[in-house]
């Protein structure tokens, strides 16, 4: 095998439309882990066709750094993002498409992540005429950002912290884009959380329609008007005679919940007091999105100089 004849710690990520729940991010020096977990893929007849890719893993803060570009020129604040791949809080258990994330907006284009990240691809991005959101996954340390994976195009579920964060209508701001236009985007100073509230068989694949959820209802408990523009439904319908709403697929993508705060801290709890008000049987989530990033990872990278 490649990984005993190159020892290290290694992460296994898949590619093309393969199972995300098929990423694995190593552990032993000597990759004995990562090798198990190839052996049993092998040993599965769904999965051995697959294609996975093998990366060295790379130590320290992962953040993400994106901007809308208009064929010509970056327009907008810069985004900067905290996502949350993993299933259970502390970061625990298989990974799954995304959690949860945190993120903000700054102005500032000497931002060290945006002039080290996204700049240098701009004349790139103008040679074939990119217009859209353009987002850069990287682990930071001490040697600087090393990029992960690239995501040219809208991101799920940072779309949706995209419409808590714009105060600008968006059908302006996107034909701006759409047309090369540059556009004064107005936004809200402060910090997003988005996070995913979903149902069995998520993270698996919906082939597993044996643990499926669809047809359970959808309650709310002292739910606001005002509230539920924090709320953004994924696989979700409605009855006609009655408006209940219930799960109407078999993934268990529910529905994601989402709100600001001048702090990170007010950011969650606003989110989280949202969260609260939703009542979905056998409904999973994760009660932690941007805690780890406040109380160590926020310090880290401002020590580097990656964030203002």
């Amino acid at each position: 095998l490649y990984i005993e004849k190159n020892p290290k710690t290694w992460v296994i990520k898949q590619n093309d439309h393969a199972p995300k729940a098929m990423n694995y991010v190593g552990h032993f020096k000597d990759g004995k882990d990562t090798i198990a977990v190839l052996e049993s893929y092998l040993a599965n007849p769904k999965l051995k066709k697959e294609r996975v890719t093998l990366q060295e893993r790379i130590y320290g803060v992962e953040v993400g750094v994106g901007r809308y570009f208009n064929g010509s020129d970056w327009v907008g604040p810069i985004e900067i993002n905290v996502e949350h791949k993993k299933f259970f809080p502390g970061d625990i258990g298989p990974t799954t498409s995304e959690m949860g994330t945190l993120a903000w907006y700054t102005k500032n284009e000497k931002n060290r992540l945006f002039q080290e990240v996204l700049s240098p691809l701009s004349e790139y991005l103008k040679e074939i005429d990119f217009r859209g959101d353009f987002e850069v996954n990287c682990i930071v340390n001490e040697e600087g950002p090393l990029p992960l994976e690239v995501t040219p195009r809208f991101g799920s579920p940072i779309i949706h912290l995209h419409s808590e964060l714009h105060s600008s209508p968006w059908g302006e701001f996107l034909y701006a884009i759409a047309s090369g236009q540059k556009y004064n985007l107005e936004w809200k100073k402060g910090y997003g959380i988005v996070v995913l509230l979903a149902v069995p068989p998520f993270p698996y694949t919906k082939k597993e329609i044996h643990n499926s959820s669809k047809g359970i209802k959808i309650f709310f408990h002292n739910i606001k008007e005002d509230d539920l523009e924090h709320i953004h439904l994924e696989e979700v319908s409605k009855q006609e005679e009655s408006d209940q709403l219930y799960i109407s697929d078999d993934r268990g993508y529910i529905m994601y919940a989402t709100n600001t705060g001048k702090t990170i801290k007010e950011a969650i709890k606003n989110t989280y007091d949202i969260v609260e008000k939703i009542i979905i049987p056998k409904m999973i989530y994760r009660n932690d999105i941007g805690t780890r990033f406040l109380k160590n990872d926020y310090s880290t990278l401002k020590k580097m100089g990656y964030i203002d």
